[in-house]
């Protein structure tokens, strides 16, 4: 079994009101990254995580599924989480132990009571957040209506950093607002996809995206707002920096969109836990109990302790 640097490992928790997608997201990471050979289906009770009798008989996740993949060299360690009322202590459990969330959101329900209840778990936990809107190839299917609702809910911290191609039966793929290029996918749940360039049509969207994007990431430093002023926009290297950092900070919270169980634009998730999700050495000193004395102790994660 390959050994992995602490830098080399992210742990995050796949958290949302039930029914968003999260098994179905998990199950997708895990084909497209190669951990499995067949893209497991919770219709047909075969999905990794979801494995219990009574989980494939009712198709809902009851227990939190531990899995791991492998994605740019990098080892992610999944936490697949139950979403349903009853089950949410199961959910603040995993929260507890992770470095990072997925929120997952239903983008024709948009933010559900549930997600708000693992939002207030990752505020306890000082966890950063990425949000995926989730299911954009259903009827009714909206990227700005889900933008709105989470917006109205968790403030102006949530900002995209991809726009779709398309919409409902017609979504194909992603555009990403940080290397202005467009992702268009196959519509056989392979993941594969094609990078192009930004078609005409989202360019404009593309660019209003950007700016928003620059002036947010810009706020988050006086070096970064001092460059942003002196020439007008970040580019791609500081950009990129900036926004990882406020990530981590907890300022900011990506936005990305997907349909996983069409397995469209996974990859781009993929590439976003390596890149903005702390790694367990970033994260600092972690509180806790002495499970003898029961006073309170600190342990900074490293081989020496």
């Amino acid at each position: 079994m390959r050994v992995y640097e602490s830098d080399n490992i992210r742990n995050i928790a796949i958290v949302g009101h039930g029914a968003a997608g999260k098994t179905t997201l998990t199950s997708a990471m895990l084909f497209d990254s190669g951990a499995v050979s067949r893209l497991g289906r919770v219709e047909d009770g075969n999905t990794v995580t979801d494995w219990e009798d009574e989980e494939i008989e009712r198709k809902i996740t009851i227990s939190t599924g531990v899995a791991h993949c492998e994605w740019n060299k990098k080892k992610i360690n999944i936490l697949d989480t139950p979403g349903y009322r009853p089950f949410l202590t199961e959910t603040k459990l995993a929260l507890r132990v992770a470095d990072a969330a997925l929120v997952v959101i239903d983008s024709v329900a948009g933010v559900e009571v549930q997600t708000e209840k693992v939002w207030e778990f990752c505020d306890e936990f000082g966890l950063p957040r990425i949000i995926i809107l989730n299911k954009m190839d259903r009827d009714n299917a909206s990227f700005e209506r889900a933008l709105e609702s989470v917006a109205e809910v968790f403030g102006r911290a949530p900002v995209p950093i991809q726009i779709p191609l398309g919409a409902e039966k017609d979504f194909a793929g992603v555009v990403s607002i940080l290397n202005q290029r467009a992702y268009r996918y196959e519509k056989d749940h392979s993941g594969k996809f094609q990078e192009i360039e930004i078609p005409a049509e989202y360019r404009d969207e593309a660019a209003r995206a950007r700016e928003k994007l620059v002036e947010m990431v810009a706020e988050g430093s006086d070096e970064l707002m001092e460059k942003f002023f002196s020439e007008g926009t970040l580019e791609g290297p500081d950009l990129l920096a900036g926004l990882r950092g406020s990530v981590r900070q907890r300022n900011l919270v990506p936005v990305l969109c997907a349909s996983a169980s069409l397995n469209i634009a996974i990859a781009q998730i993929l590439d976003a836990i390596v890149e903005f999700v702390p790694s367990p050495a970033q994260i600092g000193k972690v509180q806790g109990i002495h499970p003898q004395s029961k006073e309170p102790i600190e342990r900074k994660v490293s081989v020496q302790e």
